[in-house]
Order: C-alpha cells, then structure tokens, then sequence
C-alpha cells in the first residue's frame, strides 16, 4: 500500500493561519485573531443553532416522504365497478428506505461530505459520527420512549418478525465494520470490501420486505429445513408459502381451454337458474351459495395485488347482485361459504362499490348512503373524510370530514359530498370517501375495498364538457394542473405562517415577548426555508424531497467546518467531536419524534424498529457508500483506502457489547411486562436508567481511547472490562437513592429530599 497516496494530508489547522474549510471560516485573518475561548463560544453556539436548521429542513424533508409513501393505487377490476385500493409502497419497504434516509440524512450527507471534500481520504468526522449517532439512537431514544408511556401502560411490537431483522442486522453492521476496519484487511478498505457493505442495504431491505408480506417466517424456515418431520404434523391444505400463493391467486386462465369452456358453461347455467328462481320466489335468501366468480369478486379487494376480472355476462348479473346486495339493509353480508356474517350491532358498508359524477359548470351537492347491515343494536359510529387520488380537494372537491352515527335501531345514514365545477377539457378525476374508527362494536364489511380496517368508496368526477385548449387538455393529463394551482396557493400560505409570529396576523397581535423571541431566533432558518422549498403537493412529494436533501447537504457542510473548528479551538480531537456533540446535534430531531410516536401510536414499532432500522441504514449507506467511492478511486489509483483503525474499532466494539444488552433489556421487557415500552414506573426507571448509563459508558471509553491511541489491545479489553462493575455500581447507586426518596415521603417530603441531597452534593464538592 503506497502510505503517501493514502495518508491523511498534512495541512494548515482549520483554526490557524492558513488553514481553511469548505466554507469557513468566513471572517479570515480578523476571526483568527480573536481570543480563543470567544471564538470556541462562537462555533459552539454556530454549531447549535445549525443544528435548529437541520431539525427545521428534516421536517420538510419527512413532510415530503410522508407524500411519497402515502400514495395509493387505485385499480378498477375488470369491467366491473369495483375498485381494489392498496398502498404504492410496502410500509416495510418505505419505513426502511424513505423514512430511514429522512431521519438519517444529516449524518449521511455529513460521512459522504466528510470523504468527498478531502479528495477520498479518511476523516475523522464521517464514520465516528454514524457510530455515535447509533449509539445516541439505541441507547437515549430507546430509554426515552420506554420512560414516555404514562404509568400502568405498555407497548408491544407488532411486527416481530422485521423487528427481529433489523436487531439482527443492527449488530452485524457494526460487527462486519469492525472485521473488515481491524481484522480483514486491517487500516485498509478494497474494492469489494465497501462494495459488500454498501450492498448490504438492498439486502436488508429485501429481507424484512420478505418477512412483512409472510414469505420469510419461522414456519416457512422449519418447513424447508426439517420437510419430513413438519408435513408429518401438518394438514392436508397447502403447506408451503408458494403453495399458498398459489391457492390464493389461483386463476382460470391457467386451466387449459376445454376445462376452461367446460366450467363457464356450468356457471353460467347455474348462476341463471338460481336468479331465475329467486326472480320467481321474489326473494334473497341469506345463506345463498355463492359461485365461484362470486367469491372471486368478493375476495378481490382482501388482496393487496390488486386481480383482474373477467368481462362477460356473469359478471355483469354479479354487478347488478351485489348493487341491491349492499344497499337494501335487509339482505345480510355473507362470508365465502355463504353464511350470515354475525355482528348484532351491525356491519357498516357504503350502499355502492363507487359513485360516478357527470361534472358541470355549477356546484353539485352530492348524496352518498351509508348502510348498517346484519344487525341493529345500540349505538354505532364511525369516521369519515375524504382523500384525493387524482382530484385535488378545494378544485375538484371540498374536503370534509366528520363522524357518522347510526342510533339504536337505525340502518341507514348519508353524508353529503360538494364536487366543484370542472372547466372546459380539464381531465376526469377521481377521489375517495373513507370511513374508518367503528365504535360500539360495529364492524366494516371484509369484502368491500379497505377491508376489516377501513371502507373505501371511490367517487369518479367525469369531465364531459367539450372545448378548451388541447394543449392545455394534453399539459393537464401530464402533470395535473389542478395540483399545480394547489401547490401554488400553499406555497403562499406556507411563506405568510412563517412571516407572523404564531402563524396568523390574529396570533401574531397577541403574542407575548417570549414569543417574540423565540419567532425572531427561528426566523432566518424557518422563513428561508419555507421561501426556498416548494411544499410536498408538487407532483407528489418530490420535488420537495430532493430540495430538502439539497438544503441538507449544504447545512452539514457548515456543520462539518464548525465541528472541526470548535474541536481545533478548543483543542478536542474531531472524533470526540463527532461521536459526542455533532451526534446529538444530528439525533435530536429523532428523539422528539420517536418520543411523540411512542405515546401516540397503538404499538412499538415506530419507536423501536425504526432505531434498529435506521443503525443498519446508517452503517450501509452513511459508511458503505462514502466507503465504496473511496475505495473505487484508490483502486483506480493502484492502491488501497487506508483507514485508522484503532480509535473507530474499539468505538465500535464498545457500542456492539452495549446494544447486545439493550436488546436483551428490550427482549426481557416483553416478557415480563408485556411490552417493550412503558409498564411499571419501577420498570421503567431502572431500564431507562441503564441505558442512559450505556450512553455514558460509551461516550467516556471511545474518549478515553481517541486520547490513548497507543494503548494495546490487553489494556483496551481491561478498561471495558471495568466498566461492568461500574455500571452495577451506578445502578445500586440508584436504586438507593428511589429506596431514600419513596421513604422520604412519608416524612419529609419530595422537596425536602432533594434539599438534603442537594446541600451533601455541595458540601462534598466543597471537601472534595
């Protein structure tokens, strides 16, 4: 390895004369000159205050995956007038991808930074900022959110399975960084070393895709391991997964032609006679047998891949069925086998599979029934709003949204939808109405479009007034003019909310001083901000995602100049830097989120998976990709990346031994308390305690071992081995101290506690 083409450039201190960053210092040979602790102020208040406007951009920049990922498919089956909805984006996959690079992106772009703008030689910023992060992420938001839950409370992971995943792929990132950094190739990175860690993202994102959807389960695993022993024990129905699939997306075109023929004839004769006979009898018998086509209908929208419908007279006698079949409260939904769906306070459906408007030149004000079917009792409601597909709420629509009540013995209900008048060759448009939230024990009906979770009428608004320009027409079914014009009008109001203190002229009349204050300290980052990035309503998301990513990239690149300032200034290797201040500046944003996410949402993985998720995320793109255009630019050189491997893989290792036992705290947690989060306020004090004390332990060894980069590998394990003990010790420390304060109570009080403990501390900093 050629040690002059790959060693850290001996140049100019960034603090002293002759030395420069990548924008800073702007003030030249005067800011040199002031005195050294003015300007360590100076840069720590800059780094700061650069780390509000990341916190600032960073919700635009999720504002704008949360566009992207929200979009929905909405496919018609067939020739019939039902439509199956499903989301564009696996949730798995956008948690993972999108969501994962939103709250990631800042110390992404500060590792890629960090290589690039040396020329692709080592930093010391890149690679210990992504590891401290990790360890701020896994340590800090995790005890946070444990302690967030109100007492007596606790939050499970639903999704075990891609939990499991990204746990396991959050330790073996770092323990692949710490073979291929110490051992492997030790203080050098090859080609294919940052080629593998880069491509570990797509891998991991492949396989907790495959854990979600049900291809890759423990069952699944067993079956291909252990065949005989498991077909043994199991059914006679389909075994493996691609048998299920099979089963369950079983199509008549994969019959050959005879069979084919042979069964549409039977259906069809059967399906005749049974409406000729029902048309005889007038009447709708509940437990009717449902053919095949039928079933295929229903089940249709219970599917995530949205299937096709086949055009023929069955289907369309089917069409005309299940139009009286929903809207005549009378007629009870059935299941496949056709029996009776049992609920007695009801199963609430709309009275349509969708609803086509003929658009005019006038407002029309639109009926839409809501039925209560298989029961009646007691009292029922549930939520309605509306969301858009392609038409644009406030020009296509007025959005609306409320509850619908169904009172004891009452089965029907209506809402009234407003649809606008559309101009001369503006395109058709559709929209949704959605209910959602049942309560008093009503249900949704399974086979209509959402399923058990949620009832989707899709409302189709045709355009059939003639005229207009047909370059307009042609521009509008390209980019939807209509969301244009709605993006305009928010971009507006998006600059005016940031200009008034409070948001309004009215807030901003009543404000006091420390609003005034606290307005005018965020101003110059919210207001540029705002002014510069178009809001997510442009062409779905986009424009505003890759905008936002572009303030982020310029923002690390004051950060990464700061950073290395205060550290030169105030004599602190950039490491430290890194892993302590600039990891927190960059984590904050994360902790408040996940916070509000751990008390708001029904379960943990919001919380906890998108921690492990994001660990994993940040060693394969926010080191695989810095480290995978570095190491392809040396080799084109005829060499190798050197990298320093002393301080970053005893950092590592530090942090790999620590998040094995906050797994295991987590894993314990479920088991004894029901919950990876909240529970008993004993519970959770302790655990967020020793996590917080992980955090510690972490910071103190990886400083310890960028100021001893000398100490051999016997003294490094024995430092770390201390640290168990210590860690006991500060617990037991704790623990006393609850056991002082509950017993404190019952005579003294919380205040007086604390004085007491307050004026030791202060007596032994006195003698001490």
């Amino acid at each position: 390895m050629d040690d002059n083409a790959t060693a850290v450039l001996e140049e100019a201190r960034i603090c002293e004369a002759g030395g420069s960053g990548q924008l800073l210092p702007l003030g030249g040979d005067w800011e040199i000159g002031l005195n050294p602790r003015v300007r360590m102020v100076l840069y720590f208040i800059g780094l700061i205050y650069s780390f509000m406007g990341v916190s600032v951009v960073a919700d635009l920049f999720m504002s704008a995956i949360e566009r992207v990922t929200s979009v929905q498919r909405c496919v018609q089956i067939g020739t019939s007038k039902r439509f199956c909805t499903s989301p564009v984006w696996n949730e798995t996959v956008a948690t993972l991808t999108l969501m994962a690079l939103g709250s990631s992106a800042p110390e992404i772009m500060l590792s890629l930074n960090d290589i690039v703008k040396r020329t692709f030689v080592q930093g010391k910023l890149g690679a210990s900022t992504i590891v401290g992060s990790a360890a701020f992420n896994l340590f800090v938001i995790v005890a946070v959110c444990i302690n967030a839950i109100p007492a007596g409370e606790s939050r499970q992971i639903k999704q075990r399975g891609v939990y499991a995943i990204t746990a396991l792929f959050s330790i073996f990132a770092y323990v692949w960084l710490l073979f291929i950094v110490a051992f492997i190739s030790k203080d050098e990175i090859e080609l294919w070393e940052g080629a593998v860690t880069f491509l570990y993202f797509p891998v991991f994102v492949t396989v907790c895709y495959l854990a979600d959807i049900g291809v890759l389960t423990i069952d699944n695993l067993k079956t291909k391991c252990c065949p005989k022993r498991f077909d043994e024990e199991a059914d006679t129905g389909p075994k493996t997964w691609l048998e299920k699939f099979k089963v369950e997306n079983f199509k008549e075109e994969d019959l050959d032609p005879e069979e084919k023929r042979r069964r549409e004839e039977e259906d069809k004769k059967r399906e005749a006679a049974r409406l000729a006979k029902e048309r005889e009898l007038g009447i709708n018998r509940p437990g009717e047998t449902l053919t095949r086509k039928q079933r295929c209908l229903r089940r249709c929208c219970r599917r995530r891949p949205p299937p096709q419908a086949e055009e023929g007279d069955v289907e369309a006698m089917v069409e005309e069925e299940h139009n009286t079949y929903l809207s005549d409260p009378n007629i009870f939904l059935l299941d496949d086998d056709g029996n009776p769906l049992e609920n007695e306070y009801g199963i609430i459906t709309f009275s349509m599979h969708s609803l086509t408007i003929r658009a005019k030149n006038e407002e029309q004000h639109i009926p839409v029934q809501i039925v209560r079917k298989n029961g009646n009792e007691g009292k029922v409601t549930c939520t309605y709003r509306l969301e858009q597909l392609s038409a644009i709420p406030g020009f296509d629509y007025e959005d609306d949204e409320g509850e619908v009540q169904f009172r004891d013995g009452v089965q029907s209900a209506e809402i009234t939808l407003t649809v606008l008048p559309k101009k001369r060759g503006e395109r058709s448009d559709r929209f949704q109405v959605v209910l959602e939230e049942p309560t008093g024990g009503a249900e949704f009906n399974p086979d209509f479009d959402g399923g058990e979770e949620c009832q989707r009428l899709t409302v189709i608004v045709e355009n059939e007034i003639r005229g207009g320009s047909c370059l307009t027409a042609l521009i509008d079914s390209i980019v939807n003019l209509d969301e244009l014009r709605q993006g305009t009008s928010l971009w507006k109001d998006q600059v005016l909310e940031n200009v008034y203190v409070g948001g309004s002229k009215e807030e901003q009349d009543q404000a006091g001083a420390l609003d005034w204050l606290n307005h005018l300290i965020w101003l110059p980052w919210t207001f540029t901000f705002a002014l510069l990035t178009p809001p997510p309503a442009y062409l779905g998301g986009w424009i505003c995602f890759f905008i936002s990513l572009m303030h982020i990239a310029w923002l690390t690149i004051i950060i990464g100049d700061l950073a290395e300032l205060f550290g030169c200034v105030a004599n602190v290797d950039d490491n430290i830097t890194a892993i302590s201040f600039v990891a927190l500046g960059t984590s904050v944003p994360d902790l408040f989120a996940s916070m509000t996410a751990a008390r708001q949402d029904p379960t943990a993985d919001a919380s906890i998976v998108n921690v492990t998720g994001s660990n994993s995320v940040n060693v394969f793109l926010g080191i695989g990709m810095p480290w995978l255009l570095a190491s392809f630019y040396w080799y084109l050189q005829g060499t190798t990346f050197a990298v320093k491997s002393q301080g970053m893989s005893f950092s590592v290792l530090v942090f790999t031994c620590g998040a094995c036992v906050t797994l295991s705290v987590i894993q314990i947690r479920r088991w004894k308390f029901g919950g990876e989060l909240g529970g008993p306020v004993d519970a959770k004090a302790y655990s967020s305690f020793l996590l917080v004390v992980l955090w510690l332990s972490y910071i103190g060894l990886s400083v310890w071992k960028f100021e001893n980069m000398e100490a051999p590998l016997t003294q490094d394990l024995m430092i770390l081995g201390l640290c168990i003990p210590l860690v006991a010790v500060a617990l037991l420390i704790f623990a006393l101290i609850r056991f002082a304060l509950k017993l404190s109570k019952e005579y003294i009080g919380e205040e007086g506690f604390w004085g007491i403990f307050i004026a030791i501390g202060i007596f032994g900093i006195r003698f001490a």
